[in-house]
């Protein structure tokens, strides 16, 4: 029997991982849009924890703000359940989503990468921190989601199919970047079987952008395992993201004005109708 290693197990695993992505998508070979989107959440719910809701949907804060309709939502449903509305349409609240992502079967113009990276940033730009009163559920502290990357949403594109070459994504993600704050930057972008890129921080290669000093980029020559490094890189964060406990239940209360018939009233202490009983 094999020595086991921990080495060993990832390396097995990320080769069951490639496999297993590329026959759900060989098998739904004319499959594009909506179609391919599930496959892709379908596989993200079997290998991510199972505490984690996979879903798609819009993401809002406590101001009313909502995002653009995002293909992947992972939230964490032991803070707040997401709520539905008419048409079968998803609402998370952005205190208890830790990552969420754009899924496209082909991405090859410098418009349809800036038109997911937008997507991604209509989510990171929602306030977290409930206007100051939101505290995360692990330390206790206050919600930052402007100057603390654990405390924002870990976001991504994953092509599935036709991409940008390297150079041509590295171009334009380094001509979008300047143009916005760092906290509503993506943190990765992944063409499956092509490259990954995000950051290179101090450390190293991270997909942190707020310790950025520049764009990094891995391909599938070069590290056959790319989808094994998505995979951790995207388990790492939903782990380490903060999510806020805020009363959501007194939230919705507090924006519904409820009224009733009164049949009866009558002033005293107690109550007529309690003292009558």
């Amino acid at each position: 029997m094999p020595r086991f290693t921990l080495a060993a197990l990832l390396q097995s695993s990320g080769r069951r991982m490639q496999v297993d992505l590329e026959e759900r998508l060989i098998d739904h070979p004319g499959e594009l849009g909506t179609a391919r989107e599930e496959i892709f959440r379908r596989f993200l719910r079997d290998y991510l924890p199972k505490r984690f809701e996979v879903a798609t949907g819009f993401v809002f804060d406590s101001a009313g703000q909502v995002s653009n309709q995002m293909d992947v939502i992972i939230a964490d449903s032991s803070v707040c359940p997401r709520f539905e509305a008419a048409g079968g349409k998803f609402y998370f609240p952005c205190e208890s989503v830790v990552a969420t992502g754009q899924v496209k079967s082909s991405i090859t113009s410098e418009k349809e990468l800036r038109n997911a990276l937008d997507n991604i940033a209509s989510v990171k730009q929602l306030d977290r921190s409930a206007g100051g009163l939101a505290k995360d559920t692990r330390h206790g502290e206050p919600i930052d989601h402007v100057g603390n990357y654990l405390h924002q949403v870990y976001s991504f594109v994953f092509i599935t199919g036709k991409a940008l070459s390297e150079g041509s994504v590295m171009e334009d993600v380094m001509d979008y970047l300047p143009k916005r704050h760092a906290n509503t930057w993506p943190n990765v972008i992944f063409a499956f079987n092509k490259y990954l890129v995000t950051y290179a921080c101090d450390g190293g290669i991270c997909p942190n952008p707020m310790h950025a000093r520049g764009l990094a980029v891995q391909s599938v020559e070069s590290d056959p395992e790319i989808l094994l490094r998505f995979y951790l890189l995207l388990g790492q964060a939903i782990d380490v993201t903060r999510v806020a406990s805020l009363p959501y239940w007194e939230y919705l209360q507090s924006a519904k004005h409820w009224s009733a018939n009164v049949f009866f009233s009558a002033t005293g202490d107690p109550p007529p109708l309690l003292s009558s009983l």
